[in-house]
């Protein structure tokens, strides 16, 4: 292999290892599937993953820098939802939540009462 394909792969590799970070969070995978199908506000975010404002701000600014969300501002409050890149795009796995409203209503969430 030559040194320019060799730098490219590696470079690629550096790439998925900084998204397997992103995801290596409980509450950050619980993240993408509190906003599979919309958008939400922090504080809605927060609620729904059991999370305090402080921390699930923090987990949203870091996914936000690595490309995983975006968000937007709606008078004072701050919408964020799944980003429309390459990146998640490749990410259909995190997109098959197991959550009732996303398979059905009479199933129950995976242990948490603050699940979505």
């Amino acid at each position: 292999m030559s040194e320019y394909k060799f730098s490219k792969l590696e470079e690629l590799a550096r790439k998925q290892a900084a998204l397997c970070k992103v995801f290596s969070s409980t509450r950050r995978i619980l993240i993408i599937w509190a906003l599979i199908d919309e958008e939400k506000a922090v504080t809605e975010i927060a609620r729904s993953v059991g999370a305090s404002m402080q921390s699930a701000s923090q987990h949203l600014r870091l996914m936000k820098d690595k490309g995983v969300l975006t968000s937007r501002k709606d008078g004072q409050a701050v919408l964020y939802r799944i980003a429309e890149n390459e990146l998640m795009q490749n990410c259909t796995i995190l997109k098959q939540s197991p959550l009732p409203e996303k398979q059905g209503r009479d199933e129950k969430p995976l242990g948490s009462k603050h699940l979505f």
